[in-house]
């Protein structure tokens, strides 16, 4: 089994994170990329856009 990493995140970073958590009401991780399973087998890839997903 891999050992999934809880990433290091600057101050700016959480802070964005504290502020998504209270907007939608729920608490996030942050996982350390380069800890995650390799692309094609089922994992998640991010999106470094700073564009929203979702307009709400």
């Amino acid at each position: 089994m891999e050992e999934i990493k809880i990433a290091q995140l600057d101050q700016q970073q959480l802070e964005k994170i504290n502020e998504l958590e209270k907007n939608i009401g729920v608490t996030l991780v942050a996982y350390d990329s380069s800890s995650m399973p390799s692309q094609g087998s089922g994992s998640y890839e991010t999106n470094n856009s700073t564009h929203s997903n979702h307009p709400s």
